[in-house]
């Protein structure tokens, strides 16, 4: 039972599963010349700089995109809206979907289908297609996420965990350095569409890293993995995921809003890119050092700081009433630092509460929650701007206040877990 194992720094066992059985052991990998054997999690982090870079161009060109069009605050709140639903959705049941189908093929169909849809999204225009074009672009993304992050737990020991997610997420942030940039640069100078069609060929690039770092074959018939509800009967886990969702309901209504914002302050898309490049610079350079400090301190640790950190700096935006582009490139860059934290100590504090087998279905709640997390926040945002493009800002207080509570219980209870477990070693 999950809730047996909790936090512990012992390292889960390696119960027999139908995923477990499905592949090969998690260190095999394609054939490489001997002496110049490229370690697996610098591949694996490659891996998630395509994938992420893949959207993160598209970021800052698709609200003023919707807005030329002529959708509304509140409307582009809605649609941004409906892909984040569709990725929490389907990520509920990426367990099932990777024990059905095996990693790579997985991986490979789902980056394929993202190329696609990323296309379709570029000529969209009536609300109809606009709605089903990032719904579909949410499916496909939902299958990418947690078979990465299982495949890192995969590389590393329960003592090295932290460091593992943070050479992982320190590539994917660069991509969340240099995506927004690239995006706004690539749509002033050729149009929105542009940026939709590099997002789609990022996509593509990611293929043969999957196939370096995933193994072949297909599960054998008729063999089934637990699901979301499993693991959701841990209570450490569920208020975990519960921070997790409030979190990034904070950061769904900045990265959807911001750009609005600023936009009425008169500030041009390259602009925009460029804010969201400096917050993506301060995100990646404190991946590594966090990856150490949660091997040493506990991930459990790290968390609320980061949480705290981005309400607070959510609210200078209307507080302030920012309008300059030095004044957006600082508070980018402090949104940058504070939300650095959050991905590598949540993943690894999940890969802590687990066992093996158990990774992909659990990393797909944990994802699902942050992405229904950017559903809900999109969604009240868009409410709140009827009142005001600054209004969505103030959303922080609520937000994070309760991220705040429910996580103080959350991370003691995770404390008194790992201490019983050494105890006990």
């Amino acid at each position: 039972m999950i809730s047996r194992m909790k936090v512990s720094r012992l390292r889960p066992p390696r119960l027999s599963s139908p995923e477990a059985r499905a592949e090969p052991p998690a260190s095999t990998t394609a054939p490489a010349p001997a002496g110049r054997r490229i370690p697996k999690i610098l591949l694996i982090g490659l891996g998630g700089f395509f994938v992420a870079i893949s959207w993160q161009v598209v970021i800052p060109v698709l609200p003023l995109h919707l807005s030329k069009i002529g959708y509304t605050a509140s409307e582009i709140g809605t649609l941004v809206s409906l892909l984040s639903l569709a990725m929490g959705l389907v990520e509920m049941q990426v367990g099932r979907i990777v024990g059905g189908f095996g990693r790579r093929p997985t991986l490979l169909w789902g980056l394929v289908a993202n190329a696609v849809c990323m296309v379709l999204l570029a000529y969209a225009r009536m609300v109809a297609t606009v709605g089903s074009s990032l719904a579909a672009v949410g499916v496909t993304r939902a299958v990418l996420w947690p078979p990465l992050h299982a495949t890192v737990a995969d590389t590393a020991s329960e003592e090295t965990r932290g460091q593992a997610f943070g050479v992982f997420w320190f590539w994917t942030s660069v991509a969340f350095l240099t995506g927004p940039a690239i995006g706004g640069i690539i749509a002033a100078r050729f149009g929105d569409w542009a940026a939709f069609y590099l997002g789609g060929a990022f996509s593509l690039l990611a293929l043969p890293v999957v196939i370096a770092v995933t193994a072949p074959g297909r599960p054998r018939s008729g063999m089934t993995v637990g699901g979301a509800g499993e693991v959701l009967r841990d209570a450490v886990f569920f208020r975990l995921c519960l921070v997790n969702h409030l979190y990034y309901s904070m950061a769904g209504i900045w990265m959807t809003f911001l750009p609005l914002y600023m936009a009425m302050q008169g500030l041009s898309v390259e602009v925009v890119g460029w804010v969201l490049t400096v917050q993506g610079f301060t995100y990646a350079l404190v991946q590594l050092p966090t990856g150490r400090l949660a091997d040493r301190w506990g991930p459990h640790s790290l968390i609320l700081p980061g949480v705290i950190g981005r309400a607070v700096i959510g609210l200078l935006v209307p507080i302030f009433n920012l309008h300059s582009s030095a004044a957006f490139l600082v508070a980018g860059g402090l949104y940058g630092l504070a939300g650095g934290m959050i991905p590598v100590t949540f993943t690894t504090l999940v890969s802590r509460m687990v066992p093996q087998h158990r990774y992909t279905t659990a990393m797909g709640v944990y994802n699902s929650s942050g992405d229904l997390g950017f559903f809900v926040g999109p969604l009240i945002g868009g409410a709140a701007a009827l009142l005001g493009i600054w209004a969505p800002f103030f959303l922080s207080i609520p937000l994070g206040l309760a991220a705040v509570l429910i996580g103080v219980g959350g991370m003691a209870a995770a404390e008194r877990s790992e201490a019983e477990a050494d105890a006990l070693a």
